[in-house]
């Protein structure tokens, strides 16, 4: 008796390359559009911290009837404290400052008690460095209580930065390394993806100032002639400087880290406050102080200046206003806007800009 059996027909190695081919191509036409519906996402949640970083100073302000000072520094003008300038750029800012407002009352408590009686209880100039001083071991000391917190409220999710700062670090863009940093009392703190709108072109007239620029404290909202819906209240600025010599850098990358002299990666976003440098808590609306500082973030080390506003995102940065509302700018943004836009008093038309 003849038996009929079916066969089975297996997969050539020809068809099953092909398969694999086919599902390559799918992985590579969909994944630009994960990655896009990834970053949106991001950006999204940037906006939305913005957002609540406004309210929370309208908040402070509502409560204490004046802005908080970017940074509780030395008053160079009048001595403050009896001591010199050394710490005009050194002390707690005014993330500091509106922690309360952001639901992290605890920890602006736990900063509140543990200072007491010391040279880094809050409001005293210098605090940063002082607790540095006070308590480290060779160059290093672990940071005040509390400051090595990472506050997701206070980084974007786009950031690459590290979460805290290093004791050494390569700016994107460099090999070799990598250096220490350039002011020690930094390590260790909790980074920060947003800086307060401190100056313009016209000068220090930007919405939050340090306490040396106006002894009498925080801005008032009357002091905002142009109108609270016309100034900056604070923008995305994440990330670093090197040398000065290796600002605006337009060679083949990577550098040697060495190439400019100095190489200690420095201004490092912190939301404990001024360690060392303004350009921890502020950015300035200068004209040679761009958006995103003519470089992207994987070259950093091209940076044009210190005191940008700088984001991860693609094309601009994230930005609340005195009114509280929230605007993606631009980089190609025009300079002389720029600079309007970050001072609370120039009295100059601002036309059309978004």
């Amino acid at each position: 008796m003849h038996l009929n059996r079916s066969s089975r027909h297996a997969f050539t190695l020809v068809e099953l390359l092909v398969v694999i081919a086919i599902i390559g191509i799918l992985v590579g036409l969909l994944l630009p559009a994960v990655q896009a519906a990834r970053e949106a996402a991001r950006r999204m949640q940037c906006s939305n911290n913005m957002k609540q970083m406004g309210l929370a100073l309208h908040n402070y302000e509502s409560a204490y009837k004046r802005l908080p000072v970017a940074i509780w520094g030395e008053n160079r003008n009048n001595n403050f404290n009896g001591t010199s300038s050394a710490f005009d750029d050194d002390g707690y800012g005014w993330m500091v400052s509106i922690l309360p407002f952001v639901e992290q009352t605890n920890l602006y408590n736990q900063l509140d008690s543990q200072g007491q009686g010391t040279a880094w209880a809050l409001g005293t100039p210098g605090a940063i460095e002082s607790y540095w001083q006070a308590n480290r071991s060779g160059d290093w000391a672990a940071p005040i209580p509390g400051g090595e917190t990472v506050i997701s409220f206070y980084r974007c999710p786009s950031s690459g930065m590290p979460e805290r700062v290093p004791q050494t670090y390569n700016i994107p863009g460099t090999s070799g390394g990598p250096p220490r940093i350039e002011h020690r009392w930094a390590a260790g703190y909790g980074t920060s993806s947003y800086k307060a709108a401190g100056g313009s072109c016209h000068g220090d007239d930007g919405i939050m100032h340090k306490l040396w620029e106006d002894p009498s404290g925080g801005r008032k909202f009357g002091a905002v002639t142009d109108g609270l819906s016309n100034s900056l209240f604070a923008a995305e600025s994440d990330y670093i400087t090197g040398p000065s010599g290796a600002r605006g850098y337009n060679g083949a990358l990577p550098v040697p880290f060495d190439q400019f002299g100095d190489p200690e990666p420095e201004d490092w976003p912190v939301w404990i406050g001024g360690a060392g440098t303004d350009e921890s808590v502020r950015i300035n609306g200068r004209t040679n102080s761009p958006i995103n500082c003519r470089c992207a973030p994987a070259e950093m080390i091209r940076a044009v200046n210190d005191d940008c506003g700088f984001s991860w995102h693609t094309g601009g940065i994230t930005t609340v206003f005195g009114d509280g509302s929230v605007h993606f700018i631009s980089e190609n943004l025009d300079s002389e806007t720029w600079c309007n836009l970050n001072s609370i008093r120039d009295g100059q038309p601002l036309g059309q800009w978004e």
